[in-house]
């Protein structure tokens, strides 16, 4: 393996493996060293399935070895959660005050849960990983006769509601609460209404303009003065781009993703790249949304401008396109496909699971998927 020829990238989800692999095809003496604070990938898109079973929680992850099994020596793993990047001095530093020397580096560190000045945050459930999935299913089922408060009326949160909803057996009081005046604000009116509609049906009540004030662990009060006891709150609110400290020069959004150059590098860091829902990627002078295809697909130019960097080549710039959305709710979905086309209901839940399994880490787990898709009439556990 040429040494100078290494690239250390943080992250292992979809900008992470994607970069992986395109620098792994591209340059075949070149390696890699992947920074990730768990040894598995994480099917992110799926993880509501943690809550309903329709697909098995091994089918959600993949060791990240075995993932890179076939490059032998080429690339290494290592377990260790990063807190600081300094640019200047290349380096790396996890909570144990190791450090990383690198020459070449990918930012793809994904993005982690915001929560907008709470401080209460011990007691919350979250939907971010799978841990966090696997706690969240384990105390809704521990704690029996529980009312259900979900914070955010977004993607994630409406995924939480509708999912325990349908994966469990007993009929416990859900709430959705979101800050602003309505879910889902980017949608057009009338599928809005209609979302609104098939939560009411599901018995899931939304509540629009209010906020979470204070969580003890068993009482919730919120922004009107309202109280719900014995409650069960799980704060799928925003997301922000990483925690990590980062020495150097840099510019932020407002929710912390990194400003990068139309080649995905940091300004005045010309080896350094950034990629997914770290970078503020952007389109026709637009910061885009964060997204699994802008996530797979930036991860994969990184990794080709980092060969070209390493060859002398002229960097070349990335294009993002749209191709589309879609939000499972329990039996039913909401997506738009290609920015124009709506789609739902099962033929969204359809396309839901085959895209997870198109863009997964393993065939035994993409098989599962594709037969989620092609049995959606199968009860869900």
């Amino acid at each position: 393996m040429n040494t100078e020829r290494t690239v250390h990238i943080l992250g292992a989800g979809f900008a992470g493996l994607q970069a992986a692999r395109a620098v792994l095809h591209k340059d075949r003496s070149a390696g890699v060293t992947i920074v990730s604070a768990v040894p598995y990938a994480t099917m992110l898109p799926a993880l509501p399935d943690i809550l309903t079973r329709r697909v098995p929680p091994g089918a959600i992850i993949r060791d990240l070895k075995e993932i890179f099994s076939r490059y032998g020596e080429r690339v290494s793993v290592v377990v260790a959660e990063i807190t600081e990047i300094d640019l200047e001095q290349r380096t790396l530093r996890d909570t144990l005050h190791t450090e990383y020397p690198w020459q070449t580096l990918i930012i793809a560190t994904g993005s982690t849960p915001e929560y907008y000045g709470f401080s209460q945050t011990k007691n919350l459930q979250q939907l971010d990983t799978m841990e966090n999935a696997e706690a969240l299913r384990q105390e809704f089922h521990h704690r029996d006769g529980t009312a259900v408060l979900v914070v955010g009326g977004g993607y994630t949160g409406l995924e939480v509601a509708a999912g325990l909803r349908v994966g469990e057996e007993k009929h416990p009081p859900i709430t959705v609460v979101d800050v602003a005046d309505h879910i889902l604000p980017f949608l057009p009116e009338r599928r809005r209404q209609a979302i609104l509609r098939y939560l009411v049906a599901m018995d899931i009540t939304v509540r629009s303009g209010v906020a979470l004030q204070e969580y003890d662990g068993t009482t919730a009060i919120l922004s009107d003065g309202s109280k719900i006891e014995n409650v069960l709150v799980c704060w799928a609110a925003g997301m922000r781009g990483t925690r990590t400290e980062i020495r150097g020069t840099v510019g932020k959004t407002r929710d912390h993703r990194l400003h990068v150059a139309s080649d995905l590098t940091l300004p005045g860091y010309p080896q350094v790249f950034v990629a997914g829902d770290a970078a503020a990627l952007e389109r026709d002078g637009q910061v885009l949304r964060r997204a699994v295809n802008f996530a797979f697909y930036s991860g994969r130019h990184a990794g080709r401008n980092v060969v070209r960097l390493w060859r002398g080549r002229a960097r070349k710039p990335f294009r993002p396109v749209d191709l589309g959305w879609v939000i499972p709710l329990g039996r039913k979905s909401l997506g738009t496909v290609f920015g124009v086309l709506p789609v739902g209901g099962r033929l969204g839940l359809r396309l839901h699971y085959l895209m997870c399994g198109f863009r997964h880490f393993g065939v035994t787990q993409t098989l599962q998927f594709y037969w989620t898709a092609l049995r959606l009439r199968r009860r869900v556990d």
